[in-house]
């Protein structure tokens, strides 16, 4: 049935049955449209992070769960805030605290997958962002803020349009099934999260690389998605996010030609159907789709919203992603093999 999603050939096709990927694909790319005209700092974070609410399986926020996850990010953002004025000038605490910070935002299971996501965001972006003053990490706390209310507000207004159907309890069932890690299993993930994020962490504090803060925002996105410890996804993950990049560069060479607001949510839309088709489908490595639609968002995102250097900064937003995407792939690799290798040891003891 989701296989067949799109075939509108048939006469007795089913419209209802492509509520969710209508959804998915004109929700968001009437997100990228109201965004666009409103034009706010980092507006094109709000189109990527809210694709995690419209996402196969995702059922409309109460007003209660969206007044919380706005207030509960308000608090983490202001957390954030007041640890680096507090410790920024003291790398011995600061790093520290730091990644014990990290390791607890990636180890609970209290906060709802995208507070956790805007939390890390958070608490990545704002003290690294205040090396270069505290007035920068106030606007970047503010802008995160205002973006997390904007997803929250725009994806309920998308919801309003296409109503969660019984198509989309497919999907629903299909995560409720996921099996719960344990404590240790959850530990021990965000143990391995923390490692791999380490050196990342150090190499931009230490050298203050704030330009390519999109990397470390991205690996720490990649990081919400546990099936990357298996080596043939993050093979695949890579493919996909290439995908992803090659299809941003090439809707920007179609914009420099064209350079028409509605022309590129056209684009959006076409490009939506393409991934929206894989993504909503019962291939095992269907949830792939939705990482090279999220990488052609920031991507194209980011570049439109940049000035007249625009065609030199898509290669660099190509670049970064793929920096981020293979530097977490081959270490989450590399991380398996060397725990491989102590089991089998252990045994041949």
């Amino acid at each position: 049935m989701l296989d067949k999603i799109l075939n509108i050939k048939s006469p007795n096709y089913n419209w209802d049955s492509s509520v969710p990927i209508l959804r998915y694909v004109f929700g968001i790319s009437f997100i990228l449209l109201i965004t666009t005209l409103m034009n706010y700092e980092l507006s094109y974070l709000t189109t990527v992070l809210a694709l995690g609410y419209i996402a196969p399986g995702k059922e409309p926020l109460t007003m209660k769960q969206g007044i919380s996850f706005v207030i509960s990010l308000t608090i983490i953002t202001g957390l954030a805030l007041l640890f680096s004025y507090l410790f920024i000038d003291y790398p011995l605490v600061f790093m520290p605290l730091l990644t014990l910070a990290i390791l607890w935002l990636y180890y609970t299971d209290k906060l709802v997958g995208m507070v956790k996501l805007f939390s890390i965001i958070s608490i990545l972006l704002i003290p690294l962002v205040s090396m270069e003053g505290h007035v920068l990490g106030n606007f970047i706390a503010i802008s995160l803020v205002f973006n997390a209310f904007m997803a929250v507000t725009l994806t309920q207004i998308v919801f309003l349009i296409f109503p969660y159907s019984q198509y989309d309890r497919v999907f629903t069932k299909a995560q409720q099934n996921t099996p719960k890690k344990t404590e240790i299993q959850r530990f021990k993930y965000a143990l391995n999260i923390v490692i791999i994020l380490l050196p990342a962490l150090l190499l931009f504090f230490i050298f203050k690389l704030s330009g390519g803060l999109l990397i470390l925002i991205f690996i720490a996105i990649l990081f919400m998605n546990p099936a990357l410890a298996n080596a043939k996804v993050g093979s695949i993950l890579i493919l996909a996010n290439v995908l992803g990049g090659i299809f941003a560069i090439m809707a920007f060479k179609l914009l420099v030609i064209v350079p028409i607001l509605s022309f590129m949510v056209i684009l959006t839309i076409c490009t939506g159907l393409y991934m929206g088709k894989k993504l909503f489908s019962n291939h095992k490595f269907a949830p792939i789709y939705g990482s090279a639609f999220s990488t052609f968002l920031l991507i194209l995102g980011s570049v439109t919203a940049s000035d007249d250097t625009a065609g030199d900064k898509v290669w660099t937003r190509v670049i970064q992603i793929a920096v981020a995407v293979v530097y977490v792939v081959v270490a989450f690799g590399v991380l398996n093999r060397f725990e491989k290798e102590n089991k089998i040891e252990k045994i041949n003891e």
